[in-house]
């Protein structure tokens, strides 16, 4: 909630009174990423006046292309800004792409005055923030009041003075703006392509296995892992060892053991009802086939020559191709109907004037319960530059910093994705995974989910023109 008028004048009268030539100026000026965070500036700015401050805030874009825009903003930011608020979004945080608020923000920095610039976090971001931003107050985007709040008092404690007269028709400007929801936003379905990749077949058996040596039967983990090959993936449970390769699949490998079939299911009925004779429950049969499916994707993507780092707290791995695997580190790779194009798997950052690689990974999720597929969430391996042509392999490192050098939107996360997946299928579109005598066949196409709405494809400047087309009528 907002504090009463007599909260207000409790506020300010406690309050200490800045000193310096401060208080010769007013003006709150708001900087924000258009059209992305409209909404949040628009909210801001109308609460900021209605509580009697000066405001300005650049919603509509109304001067842009005018001649000497810049210089008049530049002016504003350094004669007349008490206060400089910045929305920090995901959007605005990136300089690269939003040269605008860049030069804001450079501005405002220029003056060298001490909390002259104020950051108001609206969402959770997901890369740095700019050194030139501090973020010492946070906004969660779902209580902007809270947030206000919170400004207000920092408005007050350094003694930014007030309008009193809320300024109307200045409000009134703010808000269509904010309808570029409707530039941007069609009633029309669309299909969305996810990061799970469905299983079109899994192996048609499981079997459990029988281990002796010299007539004794082995059991338990230790005593069985010392027999069997690991390029067949199995798992223990007991005197069994469950896997979906035959007895004679091992025995190609095996010398001085004898192995043998004591009990074969077929896969669908394990997954359902486990193996109530030997006392294997349906959980624990859906985890124990998820371990077979996973160990064996692990080694089609090995006998592929990935490379893997294997994450700290778990046997997850991340697995990504070292230069020179897959061509010139691209793969030409095309959507239905449209024209192939090189998809970039690797290259080099530079970061604090240092070289280093990047790869493309993926880390793969095996899931039986929701998705009956593997998930594969799109990662990036960052290593020491390296000569793969004479023999040296990457070494990943754990350098975040590094990482957030490397900015894609979705559609580039996906090209990759897809891409990746296409080379793993050798151009094809299942994965076949062998298993002994089996296989799994996975598609190399993920799902796909109908959206409701879709989104149109337009740049700043198109949705500002089309919105200044409504309200200039």
């Amino acid at each position: 909630m907002l504090k009463t008028t007599e909260e207000n004048s409790v506020l300010e009268a406690a309050a200490p009174r800045a000193t310096t030539d401060a208080t010769s100026r007013s003006l709150l000026f708001i900087s924000h990423a258009n059209p992305e965070d409209n909404a949040a500036a628009s909210w801001f700015a109308t609460q900021l006046s209605l509580l009697g401050y000066d405001v300005w805030c650049e919603v509509k874009n109304a001067h842009a292309g005018e001649s000497g825009l810049w210089l008049k903003v530049q002016k504003k930011i350094e004669n007349d800004a008490a206060k400089f608020i910045f929305i920090l979004s995901n959007a605005s945080r990136d300089f690269e792409k939003k040269q605008g608020v860049y030069k804001e923000v450079q501005a405002a920095s220029n003056t060298k005055r001490d909390n002259f610039i104020i950051p108001l976090r609206i969402e959770k971001l997901k890369g740095s923030v700019p050194i030139i931003i501090s973020p010492d107050l946070h906004v969660d985007s779902e209580n902007w009041a809270h947030g206000l709040k919170e400004l207000q008092e920092r408005l007050i404690k350094d003694g930014v003075p007030k309008a009193r007269t809320p300024d109307y028709e200045r409000i009134k400007s703010w808000w269509p703006a904010v309808s570029a929801r409707e530039v941007l936003v069609k009633p029309d379905p669309c299909e969305i392509d996810s990061n799970v990749f469905p299983f079109q077949a899994l192996p048609p058996y499981i079997h459990f296995l029988k281990v002796t040596s010299e007539g004794n039967r082995l059991s338990g983990l230790d005593q069985i892992k010392g027999v069997l090959s690991a390029t067949l993936p199995f798992s223990v449970n007991g005197p069994h060892a469950i896997s979906f390769a035959r007895a004679n699949d091992y025995l190609e490998l095996t010398q001085g053991f004898d192995i043998a079939d004591e009990h074969v299911l077929p896969t669908a009925e394990f997954l359902e009802e486990g193996h109530p004779a030997l006392n294997i429950a349906a959980d624990t049969a859906r985890n124990t086939v998820t371990y077979l499916i996973a160990a064996s994707l692990e080694g089609q993507l090995a006998s592929k020559g990935l490379s893997n780092k294997a994450l700290r707290y778990s046997r997850r791995k991340i697995w990504f191709p070292a230069h020179g695997l897959i061509g010139r580190n691209s793969y030409r790779y095309a959507d239905a109907g449209k024209r192939p194009a090189p998809v970039w798997f690797g290259g080099t950052v530079t970061s604090f004037r240092k070289k280093y690689a990047w790869h493309f990974a993926v880390q793969p999720a095996v899931d039986l319960r929701t998705h009956f597929g593997v998930l594969l969430s799109p990662k990036i391996i960052v290593s020491k530059v390296y000569d793969s042509a004479s023999g040296e392999k990457p070494v990943p490192l754990d350098d975040n910093r590094i990482g957030k050098k490397l900015s894609w939107w979705n559609d580039e996360w996906r090209k990759k994705l897809l891409a990746f997946m296409h080379w793993l299928s050798d151009g094809h579109h299942v994965v076949r995974i062998p298993i002994g005598y089996q296989e799994v066949l996975l598609s190399a196409l993920p799902k796909t989910e109908t959206s409701p709405m879709s989104y149109l494809e337009k740049d700043d400047d198109d949705v500002i023109r089309e919105i200044m087309s409504w309200t200039d009528a």
